[in-house]
């Protein structure tokens, strides 16, 4: 079972390890971010619209171009090793002690929260980093035994955590909580407050020195719509379609083990996360990613309570014993492949194609102005140029938290300006974009290199 777990989830890695194409329309768009960071352009200005994530994830993809230039793979593959590192250090915490067998398995199950996430393992996006720092703040901070080093190692983790990820902030609060449940008392509750005051104070003095960054990573995404009424419906989902943490709360009920430290600070930890994340994955645009620190923090509870449950069933006899173990296995098993079949579908979905080069090659020829917003890194290999990214101007201009029916302004500046247009098809589907082009008298060209291909070159025809 673990084997199954295991095999497939080494299949992914080789799938998506090796595709140098985007796998998703913001890939292209946030490695432009870091190549700008790397030829000294500013990120964070008027007029220019970036991505919604924290500072530090640019910064992190920039350093990764710095040694292999703008390469979409090595960002990917960069990014992939902090996953690893992230259930590695879950793993080695939740099994500290135990024999390796147990580790094996935890690790197995972390990494199967990636079929659970749509393959965020796998991808450049900062969640899994985020929650890595996130995780080790939290570990220094449960261990520091009043350490002043751990003590600000910890906060240190939270602030850079938050600064990849801003929802990564759940995790200051986790400390505050623990308090509440297991310690209580003024001194305990105060000193636990220190790791959200940080965070607080951090985005404070960003926002006095770097208005435009504030704007950039709180504004912009607090102005996102939450869909409150799909909070039951992915509520229910998280559970229902998770049933080793069924099992775990089940075994927590009839088990007569103490509860421990890892124990405490993991039911503090779903206490926090779990609703976290049902609140991000159900504003406008969420998705099943943003379950991830939520899938974490109850993986970790069946992973402590797994001793609990293995040795109920070591207890059982005959048949008993064989319906348990299978009931066991299959649990995890749907536990984890329960969205198999979208998990193929994004596996292996691209947003480019084989004539990549082709329209790399045609922006390289042309002396006219040529851009391509939906994946900037065209006009970029081609001709040098730093376009917008349509994707980023949409975020950053919503209405009502949703995409404007009608390009920004800024982005019908850089229409106005261009002899070509690349357009490229994808799953995210950008009618006012298309509609903007005919408005500004572009027609698509028959251009036979790129027949059949999601790349449609446009030009401006006569007014």
């Amino acid at each position: 079972m673990i084997a199954l777990l295991g095999s497939i989830t080494l299949i992914a890695v080789v799938v998506r390890l090796t595709e140098r194409l985007a796998v998703s329309p913001w890939e292209p768009a946030i490695a432009m971010e870091a190549a700008r960071l790397n030829a000294g352009l500013p990120l964070y200005e008027a007029g220019h619209a970036t991505h919604m994530y924290g500072p530090l994830l640019t910064v992190l993809l920039a350093e990764i171009f710095r040694v292999t230039g703008l390469n979409l793979l090595a960002g990917r593959i960069g990014f992939s090793i902090f996953a690893f590192a992230l259930a590695f250090l879950l793993s080695a915490i939740l099994c500290r002690g135990s024999s390796r067998k147990y580790w094996f398995v935890a690790f197995a199950l972390f990494l199967g929260v990636n079929l659970r996430t749509n393959l965020i393992f796998l991808s450049a996006q900062p969640d899994c980093v985020a929650a890595l720092f996130a995780v080790g703040g939290l570990y220094l901070w449960a261990e520091r035994r009043d350490s002043l080093l751990r003590s600000a190692c910890a906060i240190g983790l939270f602030v850079c955590a938050v600064l990849f990820k801003q929802t990564s902030a759940a995790f200051a609060l986790i400390p505050i909580v623990y308090v509440l449940i297991w310690k209580r008392g003024l001194q305990n509750l105060f000193a636990s407050l220190i790791p959200a005051v940080s965070i607080l104070v951090t985005l404070g003095i960003i926002r006095f020195i770097w208005p435009q960054v504030f704007h950039a990573m709180i504004t912009v995404p607090g102005s996102i719509e939450v869909n409150y009424g799909h909070v039951p419906l992915i509520s229910g989902y998280l559970i229902a379609t998770f049933p080793i943490f069924l099992i775990a709360l089940l075994a927590k009920r009839f088990s007569r083990d103490v509860t421990d430290e890892r124990e405490r600070w993991i039911w503090a930890a779903m206490t926090v996360l779990v609703p976290a994340s049902i609140w991000t994955t159900c504003k406008s645009g969420g998705g099943y990613s943003s379950l991830l620190v939520g899938y974490l923090a109850m993986t970790a509870f069946f992973v402590v309570k797994l001793d609990s449950i293995l040795e109920w069933m070591a207890a059982l006899r005959g048949w008993r014993s064989f319906l348990a173990a299978s009931g066991l296995a299959l649990a995890i098993l749907f536990s984890f492949l329960v969205q198999v079949d979208r998990d193929l579908a994004l596996l292996f979905l691209r947003c480019g194609d084989e004539k990549y080069e082709t329209a790399v090659d045609f922006a390289r020829r042309t002396p006219d102005r040529i851009i391509s917003p939906q994946d900037p890194t065209i006009a970029y290999r081609g001709a040098g140029y730093f376009g917008r990214s349509l994707f980023f101007e949409l975020d950053a201009h919503a209405v009502n938290g949703n995409w404007p029916s009608e390009l920004p302004e800024s982005m019908q500046r850089e229409v106005a300006e261009a002899k070509y247009v690349v357009q490229v098809r994808s799953y995210v589907p950008t009618p006012m974009f298309e509609q903007a082009l005919v408005k500004d008298h572009f027609y698509p060209m028959d251009f036979v290199a790129l027949r059949g291909s999601v790349y449609t070159l446009w030009t401006r025809g006569p007014e």
